[in-house]
């Protein structure tokens, strides 16, 4: 079990730095009209979100495991 969190875990980090970093090219970008407060704003959801995700992950895996499957851990 401690690997599939381990990997679960590095999955969930991995999709957040992808999502931020996005967030932070389209915030760079001329098409983007969302103010600093609402930029700061969306990028704490994210990171509460994700960070409430690990912590279900790691009090809660078989609950997490059952609801999400591990599928995606044999490939």
């Amino acid at each position: 079990m401690e690997n599939k969190i381990k990997i679960e875990k590095g999955f969930i980090e991995t999709t957040e730095d992808l999502v931020l970093r996005l967030l932070m090219k389209y915030y760079s970008s001329s098409a983007c009209q969302i103010d600093a407060f609402t930029k700061e704003k969306m990028k704490g959801l994210i990171k509460r979100t994700i960070s409430q995700e690990v912590e279900y992950l790691t009090e809660h895996p078989e609950v997490y495991f059952g609801i999400y499957g591990d599928n995606h851990l044999k490939n």
